[in-house]
């Protein structure tokens, strides 16, 4: 019955997905979207893909292998890799970030770490992700003309330093949390437990890790809005890209397929053409997500082995 559920909901999602990118591309025509594809910078387009490999295959690896040290697991790099790129694929027919589990379970049936040891590496990474993208998000705030007031957003910086640096205040926010409503304050005790228990110098080098990792897309972005001869200002990219990753990454489309590239062209449509962000995004899509899938594949026999 659950596989049933899994095939349905990813059906829908790819054809979400197929429709919105249908959508797109007849209104700008096919041919504008070929004429758009002729007119890129193949060279900016090597460099992006190199560095997507680099940063999501080898560095990720070495950022997944750094985490789970930290909470008592300790891989070889050698193990990292081919466990983390090798259950990429799986991310193509699995609801969410629900192929992370079976990283967890491969380093368990191994004896390498608990389950819940595992589910809390899952869930340091993607809080110290998402963190990230807040004062990235909030940095280009400051540059942004939008009538926020500058000490909010001070204050904002503060709250999320606090929160990762300080174990008073992320106390403080549990106890709130608790007297809001106990599943809220188990949420917020889950997210932080990996946190408490790292140090302070380890914690910083995995928020350091952490802004590589997730700035690698910022700049592919630039540059692949540069292979199509857009031009933004580095600045707007702090605020909208943020948006476009926490939005494609919700449980619509298959990998963001088509909400990031309506997104693009929404958000970006005062810096450029249509079809050239279209062009692009569909390269920032293949790049960004599919290339790493596809590097994944030659990893997999190995994992199912």
């Amino acid at each position: 019955m659950k596989i049933d559920k899994i095939v349905i909901k990813n059906l829908f999602s790819f054809f979400i997905s197929f429709f919105i990118l249908f959508l797109l591309i007849k209104k700008i025509n096919l041919v504008n979207l070929t004429e758009a594809f002729s007119k890129s910078n193949l060279i900016l387009i090597f460099i992006a893909a190199v560095l997507s490999v680099g940063i999501n295959i080898f560095f990720g690896a070495f950022k997944f292998k750094r985490i789970l040290s930290d909470l008592g697991s300790f891989l070889s790099y050698n193990e990292a890799l081919f466990v983390r790129s090798g259950y990429l694929p799986f991310k193509v027919i699995l609801p969410l970030k629900s192929f992370e589990i079976l990283k967890i379970i491969y380093l368990q049936k191994s004896g390498k770490i608990s389950f819940n040891r595992g589910l809390s590496s899952i869930i340091l990474e993607r809080a110290l992700n998402l963190f990230v993208l807040g004062i990235v998000f909030l940095i280009g705030l400051l540059f942004f003309p939008v009538a926020i007031p500058k000490w909010l957003i001070f204050f904002i910086f503060i709250f999320i330093f606090g929160f990762l640096f300080s174990k008073k205040i992320s106390d403080i926010i549990i106890n709130i949390a608790g007297k809001i409503n106990y599943k809220l304050k188990d949420l917020i005790s889950s997210v932080l437990s990996g946190f408490r228990e790292i140090d302070l110098k380890e914690r910083t080098v995995l928020i350091f890790y952490s802004f590589i990792y997730q700035f690698s897309e910022f700049i592919n972005t630039y540059i692949l809005f540069k292979a199509q001869g857009i031009s933004v200002p580095f600045s707007i990219l702090l605020v909208f890209i943020p948006l476009v990753i926490v939005i494609t990454n919700l449980p619509f489309t298959i990998m963001g397929l088509g909400t990031r590239e309506a997104l693009l062209v929404f958000l970006f449509s005062s810096y450029g053409k249509t079809n050239s962000l279209l062009s692009a995004g569909l390269l920032i899509s293949f790049i960004e997500h599919i290339l790493p899938v596809i590097v994944g594949l030659f990893f997999l026999r190995k994992v199912i082995k």
